[in-house]
């Protein structure tokens, strides 16, 4: 029980410091986490291969978030821009998935290798691309921290309300199948508690309205609470508990980000609705 109380509070320090603390701190930690991502789920669908890093590492740094960072702290010439960057990204996509499959075949059909390829990519690769362009979404697209450590704290408000929702008062099972434990009253619980946090949000990070904290609250609750399920849904085929150790008491990277892996595309297309 200690252990993973320490081991969660040296967790939040680190990624609150290095949010914080510039865009630079903020891009090498989820690289990091991009990394391991992709070393779990290799595990979690028993495919490993070299080619998946080259493929985390050509995505992260050719993604719109990565080129805007680089540019920042780096004075990259302008004619490096998004748009070719993200057109180049694609080809490389592409490129790499075929020779993955190409050189290394482990199921009888191309079609099956291809799939693992591709939700690799999905699954392990794109939301963490997807999260560093999170901190520029709003009017001068400039870095705001304290935009992603908003989302980070309804993710983990959702979390926390509807565990300890569903343990109070929880009887109707969501999910029985894939989540057992996971009851209808705590997803709305956390649902409707999460709003009284986005409300406190709205008072401290002025970037957004009350409206718009509420917006995003419910969006990453209905995503995120899917997000969780389908990390569950994967555990359970593999038969595993958690997808990694890194953090002693609470798993790995995909286990702590499960939700915002998946809730990442939704939560950057409301940010840009709103911004």
């Amino acid at each position: 029980m200690l252990q993973r109380a320490l081991s969660g509070i040296v967790f939040v320090a680190i990624l609150v410091s290095a949010t914080l603390y510039s865009s630079i701190t903020f891009y090498i930690l989820f690289f990091f986490f991009m990394l391991v991502a992709i070393y779990e789920f290799q595990k979690l669908s028993n495919y490993k291969t070299p080619f998946f890093n080259i493929l985390g590492i050509f995505s992260f740094v050719l993604s719109a978030g990565s080129i805007t960072i680089l540019k920042e702290h780096f004075n990259l010439s302008d004619s490096v821009s998004i748009p070719e960057t993200n057109s180049a990204f694609i080809y490389v996509l592409l490129f790499v998935a075929f020779l993955i499959v190409l050189f290394k075949r482990v199921n009888k059909s191309p079609f099956t290798d291809l799939g693992v390829v591709f939700l690799t990519y999905l699954y392990a690769i794109l939301p963490f691309t997807i999260i560093l362009a999170i901190p520029f979404c709003n009017e001068t697209h400039t870095y705001e921290g304290t935009t992603f450590l908003g989302c980070i704290i309804l993710v983990w408000s959702t979390d926390t309300f509807a565990y300890l929702t569903g343990k109070s008062i929880g009887k109707t099972k969501l999910f029985e199948r894939i989540s057992p434990n996971k009851t209808i009253e705590g997803s709305v619980g956390g649902l409707l508690l999460t709003l009284i946090t986005a409300s406190i949000l709205s008072i401290y990070f002025t970037q957004f309205s009350l409206i718009q904290w509420l917006g995003l609250s419910f969006v990453i609750s209905i995503f995120g609470s899917l997000g969780d399920l389908v990390e569950s849904m994967f555990k359970r085929a593999a038969n595993i508990k958690d997808s990694g150790n890194l953090i002693p008491g609470h798993g790995g990277v995909l286990d702590r980000f499960d939700s915002l892996v998946f809730a990442s595309p939704f939560i950057y297309f409301y940010l840009q609705l709103i911004s």
